[in-house]
């Protein structure tokens, strides 16, 4: 590391915990350390999903070409609500800015909060729908693939449906629990030290 780069470090550190005492800034200091750490690595595992998102977009789209009717407007949909899901975690897992690191401490915390959290109400609002278009797009390409074996429709979307809402419910559940696992030690730290922060600040005003 470069004389400079340590400067710059400290200077970004002295500026989001300005104004705190000095063994809440030792506090801070190591939360700020922690959630570098936890960009970096995030930020290599939301690349090769991203990577693997976007293969599977243009997998679909392709495939699109070589059909007709349902299942055309189901690698549509497919492809469209996986490449959604692209733009979704390019924007949801990207990288602080580095003058991110300079805000007051509570506004760098909640920053912070709202990206290490697992989900919260902005995500249930773009993965939902999204969710509900590759599901449909899933659907009417299973559809189509299987009427050529039985005329029975309503039984193959009764199967369909079953079969994606568990498949969505086991997601989220094992996610959940693997994101547990991996961040929630660290999402817990920096809940406590906002509510902390907060609670003090509402004890001077």
């Amino acid at each position: 590391m470069e004389l400079d780069d340590f400067k710059g470090k400290k200077r970004l550190t002295n500026d989001v915990t300005a104004g705190v005492d000095k063994s809440d800034t030792v506090r801070a200091d190591n939360i700020i350390d922690l959630f570098r750490s936890y960009q970096k690595k995030n930020k290599r595992k939301a690349t090769m999903m991203i990577a693997v998102n976007f293969a599977l977009a243009v997998i679909y789209i392709t495939n699109m070409s070589f059909q007709t009717g349902m299942a055309a407007l189901g690698y549509l949909l497919l492809g469209a609500g996986v490449f959604g899901g692209v733009i979704y975690l390019y924007l949801r897992y990207k990288a602080f800015a580095p003058d991110t690191y300079s805000l007051p401490i509570n506004d760098f915390l909640e920053r912070a909060e709202r990206q290490i959290s697992y989900f919260n109400v902005t995500d249930y609002l773009i993965v939902i729908p999204l969710l509900l278009i590759i599901g449909t797009g899933g659907g009417l390409v299973f559809i189509a693939r299987l009427l050529k074996y039985t005329a029975n429709d309503t039984l193959l979307i009764i199967i369909w449906v079953l079969f994606y809402i568990s498949l969505c419910a086991f997601g989220f559940w094992a996610g959940k629990r693997n994101w547990q696992k991996t961040y929630g030690d660290l999402f817990e730290k920096i809940t406590k030290m906002k509510n902390s922060y907060s609670g003090n600040h509402d004890k001077i005003d």
